[in-house]
């Protein structure tokens, strides 16, 4: 046995290895006695702790008595939501507690699946960081970094569990690196399962704290529930007993209408601040239809639903909606009341911000939803009942009156005792749709009313339009709609009866559609606060059927009359492709139908204010024929008087001549109309939609103005497409010349401004670039890192013919190898876990474009073969599809990889090479473009300028030197990054100096800035072939060294002048 050698130190006694040993055995069991005792004692500290606060405060003091640390944190997991939050914080001791973060990092949620937070998982007991190390990893917490700034240098993270599961995280930070020793690491290990014991019991104790409040409150809100009899008693219990509780703001209440197709407010919260608003009317009153993507989402499930309000499109949103929005709700829960399938009531919670409404809410809600469903079908029932009552006597009254009616006459009496009963002040009108089906008229109105007011006798003969914002909603509505009058003035609704109801002091007006299967008829409109629904439906009912039949014999008649020769002019103007095709179209129909000649139409110019002359009939005007060539061949202003008037109205307008002239009236179409001897012209606006197209002149005593209406409808559509197809062509023949022209400037201009460089070693990229940009030929651009590969695959991009479309990149490399095929060829909806959606991938996304394969060396093989179908057949398959897809696309591929080598190596498929190396573009090296180095430097630094504010104007000839010397093993990437960096530091307005890295693989050669690259390359292959004894080719020889063929060597050498004489030696 070998003697055990010990260590002496001069002046001690010697002490041998097992003395040594023992001393450590007495240390250990000296550390494992005190972490004993300091287990005990802040055993029996926790389990005294009864307030959620107390918790980290006994536990911080009584372990700074020992250790030094900053401050400690628990937080706790939330496995459903798969975060984790802070729970207990100790801000008394925080050095962070005014950093301007601190309010966001102790409300925030953090996620389980940062690899920071994994790591701590995976480890059973305490895990050490030093911040530094950890806080810019990507996925790191944002709290490290905030804790850094505040001093902070190391965290020690322990998972606190409960029968195996982590349900947290104790946090302590220290201010200096290594601060946590291992004693104090097994300290917290023990201690941890009584924290996590503690955190558990005060979590439960806050339950059950927060169940039996509750309980109260359920047991409260039942109680008062059962004395319920109206509505506003209802809502009021509601709002009293659990707005504290949940958080709500506000509530409201909704039915559904009898079709099950609509619901409206049926109760607002009395707090509700939208009642401030103008439009709170519309809010409790319009109808909303239950596919509104809220109430029949709702409707669908079982619990309450909760919606972020933000998130919600505002214009497609219904009108309560918006209202509540506007008002300052950001977050709503809507629980369906129902039974036995019943979805007729709702209840709707509102909140100012999101999150609000958690779990608790919705299980708080979903329990007193039988409870509620129950009380208000109770007091709607009792209001059914009632109401139901009356007005089936009212329907039987006024339906023996109404089986009476032969005439108007007889309907304005029956209709005017009917109303009289439900109010006698009540006002009220029934407009009728006209034959123009596009403007409505008095039909039957109260009399005796305002008699003596000459705005409303006007309004009694007045046509109105029925699309105005307010009757072809109520056409279109299926129920009575309650108007607001000033809400719909502030609209911006112009309509004379809105100020005419104002001035007469109505304030709500109730519109009442009158139609009979799908006939519209007109409108019933009362002048009334509240809506009977099924009411005025059975009284609208029998109104419809009595104009219908008093209506029926003169409609069809005139029907009649007209629909023949409509819809035969209908299908002639349908084949109107041309000018004269319509010229021959209008003058068979006004021959064959109102037996007269078209005079003239003028259609409005481009510039807006001119008419001309666009068809005329030219023998019409036999006697005044040269008049007439004159008055055709003169342009006029649209703010021509008679032009004017058909231009601003929507009817025809008749013109008498004599009146005219009476009027000093006298030029232009007026004295030629006499000179003819015309006594009456009609002028008709030719417009499509609200904008006027020109004008349509006939010249006689009668005429149809219904007829010719419709016919001036189709010819103004008519006109507008030849219009609009004449432009079309007129600008697709300019777009073709120009783009001829363009192409013609692209042949002989090249444009690389985004490119720095003008060396000879880049002239030849340019050159490649022109000559391969206006194929669609594959393009592999080759070249170390950094030297813009991807900027020259933007200047080939640019100048092809694809340019107008946008080029798609996908960088090979930056994606993991299970999703680059989903990137580059999409993938259906379920083709893999998480493909919740369809999704086209990049090629299908650069079709008629070009495709940038950057990285294309780091591609897995399994994705090659895939990606060499799509370049050779054009076509793919998206990731569980079965549809082939045709795709047009441009492939520029690009890496720093020698291909070849790769394929030598089995990594890069052969055939996937060749294929892509149809047009190979080798980018230089920047040690090789000598000369642009200066260029690129001063580019960089008038761009860093510009970013930082700087104000360098120039770089020193030392720097220029220097930078000239460096080797540049990172290119032009590596300038870039140098001059940006040297910029920030400099303090001056010149670069003085340049922080070039001094490691060996960078070694600068003084002097090499002032010889030429040809130079460098002699000296270079001298000194291989001096070092291989002069061999050119075979193994050893420096063709090999060098990586070229013997024959590309010798010309070289032949080129660059190297003779035997320089490489062997004497």
């Amino acid at each position: 046995m070998k003697e055990m050698k010990s260590v002496t130190t001069t002046g001690q006694p010697k002490m041998g290895v097992g003395e040594s040993n023992i001393t450590v055995f007495d240390q250990r069991i000296k550390s494992l006695e005190r972490e004993r005792k300091i287990l005990l004692a802040l055993g029996d500290d926790i389990t005294k702790v009864r307030e959620k606060n107390d918790l980290i405060t006994l536990f911080s003091l009584r372990l700074k008595e020992l250790f030094s640390f900053s401050h400690t944190i628990i937080t706790l997991i939330d496995h459903e939501a798969q975060v984790y939050t802070p729970f207990l914080l100790d801000p008394a001791s925080s050095p962070i507690k005014n950093h301007p973060a601190y309010p966001s990092l102790v409300a925030a949620h953090y996620p389980l699946d940062e690899p920071f937070i994994r790591q701590v998982m995976a480890n059973d007991g305490p895990s050490a960081f030093i911040l530094e190390d950890v806080m810019n990893v990507p996925g790191s917490p944002p709290f490290l970094k905030v804790n850094y700034e505040g001093g902070v240098r190391e965290i020690l993270m322990t998972p606190l569990k409960s029968k195996e599961q982590v349900i947290g995280f104790l946090h302590m930070y220290v201010s200096n690196i290594n601060g946590f020793t291992d004693e104090f690491k097994s300290i917290i290990k023990g201690i941890a399962p009584q924290i996590s014991s503690a955190v558990i019991n005060i979590i439960r104790n806050e339950e059950i704290s927060r169940e039996e409040s509750l309980n109260e409150v359920l047991l409260s809100l039942s109680t008062e529930m059962v004395k319920v009899r109206d509505r506003q008693a209802m809502l009021k219990v509601i709002c009293s007993n659990l707005r504290e509780v949940l958080g709500f703001s506000h509530s409201m209440m909704t039915v559904m209408d009898e079709s099950e197709e609509n619901y409206k407010a049926y109760l607002i919260d009395a707090e509700a601040r939208l009642r401030e608003l103008t439009d709170f009317g519309d809010a409790l009153n319009i109808p909303t239809p239950v596919e509104d993507g809220i109430y029949d989402i709702a409707s669908l499930y079982y619990k309450p639903l909760v919606f972020n309000m933000e998130s919600f499109d505002a214009d497609r949103a219904p009108l309560w909606f918006r209202l509540h929005y506007e008002a300052g709700a950001r977050e709503m829960m809507v629980k369906i009341l129902g039974d036995n399938g019943s979805s007729k009531y709702s209840l709707v919670l509102f909140a100012d911000k999101v999150g609000t409404f958690g779990r608790e809410a919705v299980s708080i809600i979903q329990r007193i939803s039988g409870q509620l469903f129950t009380a208000v079908s109770n007091i709607s029932a009792n209001e059914e009942i009632l109401k139901r009552e009356n007005e089936k006597s009212f329907l039987l009254d006024f339906s023996s009156d109404i089986a009476t009616v032969r005439s108007k006459e007889d309907l304005s009496d029956v209709v005017r005792k009917c109303l009289k009963k439900l109010n006698p002040q009540l006002g009220y009108a029934i407009r009728k749709i006209n034959d123009d089906l596009s403007t409505m008229t008095a039909y039957i109105y109260q009399a005796n009313i305002a008699d003596d007011d000459e705005d409303l006798q006007e309004m009694r003969v007045a046509k109105f339009p029925i699309e105005d914002g307010l009757q072809n909603r109520v056409l279109n509505s299926e129920i009575p709609l309650l108007v607001s009058v000033n809400m719909e003035i502030s609209r911006g609704n112009t309509a004379k009866y809105l100020y005419l109801w104002k001035k007469m002091g109505f304030k709500t007006m109730v519109g009442t559609p009158l139609r009979t299967g799908d006939v519209k008829l007109g409108i019933l409109w009362l002048g009334i606060e509240e809506i009977n629904i099924p009411l005025l439906q059975g009284i609208c009912a029998q109104i419809s059927i009595a104009m219908y039949n008093i209506m029926a014999n003169e409609e069809l008649l005139r029907r009649e009359r007209e629909q023949s020769f409509l819809v035969e002019f209908s299908h002639d103007i349908a084949a109107v492709r041309t000018k004269d095709e319509l010229k021959q179209a209008i003058s068979d129909v006004l021959q064959k139908v109102l037996n007269i000649k078209l005079a003239m139409i003028r259609i409005i110019e481009d510039d807006g204010v001119t008419l001309s002359s666009y068809m005329y009939d030219e023998s019409m005007f036999e006697k005044v024929n040269s008049t007439f060539k004159m008055q055709a061949s003169m342009n006029i202003d649209i703010n021509e008087p008679l032009s004017a008037r058909v231009l601003n109205s929507d009817e025809v307008v008749i013109f008498n001549v004599e009146e005219e002239i009476q009027q000093g009236n006298s030029g232009g179409y007026v004295q030629f109309w006499k000179e003819a001897g015309v006594k009456n012209a009609f002028g008709a606006p030719l417009r499509v939609g609200n904008v006027n197209l020109g004008t349509l002149w006939l010249l006689i005593d009668e005429i149809n103005l219904t007829i010719l209406k419709g016919i001036c409808a189709q010819i103004s559509i008519a006109i507008s497409n030849i219009r609009a197809n004449e432009k079309v062509l007129a600008y697709k023949q300019k777009l073709e010349m120009e783009n001829d022209y363009l192409r013609e400037q692209i042949k002989t201009i090249y444009n690389f401004s985004e490119i720095v460089g003008s060396g000879a070693q880049m002239q030849k990229v340019y050159r490649l670039i022109s000559r391969v940009a206006e194929s669609d030929s594959t393009v592999l651009l080759l070249g170390e890192t950094g030297t813009g590969k991807e900027l020259i695959a933007r200047a080939i991009h640019n100048t092809s013919p694809r340019k107008s479309k946008l080029m798609v990149k996908v960088n090979c490399a930056a994606l993991p190898a299970h999703l680059i095929e989903s990137e580059l060829f999409g993938h259906e909806k379920g083709a893999f876990t998480g493909a919740i959606d369809r999704r086209i991938g990049k090629f299908e996304l650069a079709n008629n474009s070009t495709l940038f394969l950057d990285e294309i060396g780091e591609m897995p093989l399994e994705l090659q073969v895939k990606l060499l179908r799509v370049l050779q057949e054009r076509e793919l398959e998206r990731l569980g599809g079965r549809t082939t897809i045709k795709v047009d696309v441009r492939v520029i591929a690009a890496t720093n990889r020698n291909l070849e080598a790769e394929v030598q190596a089995g990594r890069f498929r052969s055939d996937l090479f060749y294929r892509l190396n149809v047009f190979p573009i080798n980018l230089p090296p920047l040690r090789e473009r000598h000369e642009d180095i200066e260029p690129l430097a001063n580019f960089f630094v008038a761009k860093f300028n510009k970013n930082t504010g700087k104000k360098v104007n120039g770089i020193s000839l030392k720097v220029m030197q220097e930078l000239k010397s460096y080797q540049w093993p990172g290119n032009v990437r590596e300038l870039e990054h140098l001059i940006e960096r040297s910029i920030l530091l400099c303090e001056g307005n010149t670069l003085k100096e340049i922080h070039l890295p001094r490691h060996e693989d960078n070694k600068q050669t003084p002097g090499v800035y002032n010889v030429t690259l040809e130079q460098i390359e002699r000296v270079y292959i001298i000194d291989v072939l001096k070092r291989c004894s002069g061999k050119i080719s075979g193994t050893g020889g420096a063709a090999e060294i060098l990586e070229v063929p013997g024959t590309t060597l010798h010309s070289k050498m032949k080129k660059l002048g190297i003779s035997k004489a320089d490489y062997f030696m004497k």
